[in-house]
């Protein structure tokens, strides 16, 4: 959306003020509907090619689309929720795709061991990723405001968010050299087309590009902090487009990263079970290397502290397995949205809200189970668990203990 598209959409609550219908477009206010339209065409959910449906079917749909990644009633009508949706401060990238992509990865899961061999050639789509795990980035400037050091902690913490996760490993490159990611703000039109240029305060934050292309660009008029209590959390966004650059696209699950609005710092963990998940499914999970070396603390909220060449500033790490920043074992989710993930001897259970358990031991939910399983399903119809080890497999009904044998 181009700078001056969204005032109407910004001045939503006066336009709405005193009406309680869900049909505002139906009611005199026809500047709404044009401008819903014009941002459903930016994110990628309306196009004027490859569809023969009717113009108020595709919107319908459009509508529908929009609201299911934002995790709204589906109803298809321009009503009051979709439109104040459509004015929170977000990610500049379309959402093309979105529905598709989590269909594919869900439908991953749940395909259990057979998936498995599948998964690197159904997520690593031509050009949509880094044939290479060692990648250089860029800080080419920032924000007047705040001072360059922190700005620069805060950049190689947001790297080190995704390298905690994965196979990839990020260092900074020199001013002078090449760079592989690099990281700009700019104001206004930046010479990225129309479509892309910044909005001032709100609307699009920053917008990113996938592979191999490696920039990211943030909006230098909004009101940047290192702080989770006021402005716009720079490593939250800083994050986000990473992720983008890395080949990730937004996510409707619950309280993900890469879900494509604007997500405040606070005490849950910035990273959900599907930015993990997506991650892995491109780069693999940390190899040759230990992942005890964390961010400190259970959620990274002090990274102006942290140095990761100092241990001394890091907090103690607590004993056991930790859900934010392991890899896993297995991951696989049931009927009810119920996230299941193993490692180990243990397992965590991830509500749908994104709540997650403390580790818990697998003989205590399905005694005789080894650990160190390689995948786990479970099916639909029943509510059955599948789990695979080698060539065998053991299927557990509710809480029947496990015969001995292979699994």
């Amino acid at each position: 959306m181009v700078a001056g598209v969204s005032l109407m959409l910004r001045a939503l609550p006066l336009l709405l003020w005193g009406c309680q219908d869900a049909q505002p477009t139906q009611h005199g206010l026809p500047e709404l509907r044009q401008e819903a339209e014009e941002f459903l065409e930016k994110y990628g959910y309306l196009s004027e090619q490859g569809s023969k449906a009717p113009a108020s079917a595709q919107f319908r749909n459009a509508i529908r689309e929009f609201q299911w990644i934002s995790q709204l009633p589906l109803s298809g009508v321009l009503d009051q929720a979709t439109l104040r949706q459509m004015t929170r401060p977000r990610c500049g990238v379309a959402d093309t795709d979105g529905h598709a992509t989590w269909t594919e990865r869900i439908g991953a899961l749940l395909a259990g061991h057979r998936a498995k061999m599948r998964r690197k050639k159904r997520f690593a789509k031509p050009g949509n990723k880094w044939y290479k795990q060692h990648l250089s980035y860029r800080l080419v400037n920032w924000p007047e405001r705040l001072p360059e050091p922190a700005v620069r902690g805060a950049v190689r913490a947001a790297f080190q968010l995704w390298s905690n996760v994965s196979a990839l490993e990020f260092w900074e490159a020199p001013a002078t050299g090449p760079a592989d990611i690099r990281l700009t703000f700019f104001q206004g039109d930046h010479n990225d087309g129309l479509a892309n240029a910044f909005d001032g305060p709100g609307g699009a934050l920053a917008h990113a590009f996938l592979p191999r292309r490696g920039e990211a660009h943030f909006d230098g008029d909004e009101r940047w902090s290192l702080s989770r209590r006021r402005g716009r959390n720079l490593f939250v966004v800083l994050a986000h487009e990473i992720g983008h650059t890395l080949g990730l696209t937004h996510s409707p699950a619950p309280r993900a990263l890469m879900a494509p609005y604007y997500k405040k710092l606070g005490r849950d963990a910035l990273l959900s079970w599907d930015d993990v998940l997506a991650v892995q499914n491109l780069y693999g999970k940390p190899l040759g290397r230990s992942v005890a070396t964390q961010l400190p603390g259970k959620v990274f909220t002090d990274f102006e502290a942290w140095d990761p060449h100092n241990s001394q500033s890091r907090r103690p790490e607590t004993r056991g397995p930790k859900y934010c920043h392991s890899s896993f074992d297995a991951i696989t989710v049931d009927g009810q949205w119920r996230l299941y993930v193993f490692k180990g001897s243990y397992f965590w259970e991830v509500t749908a809200d994104g709540n997650v358990s403390e580790p818990r031991p697998l003989q205590k939910r399905w005694p005789g189970l080894p650990p160190g399983i390689e995948a786990a399903a479970v099916s639909l119809e029943d509510g059955d668990f599948y789990f695979f080890k080698g060539t065998g497999r053991r299927k557990d009904r509710g809480q029947t203990p496990f015969p001995s044998g292979n699994y």
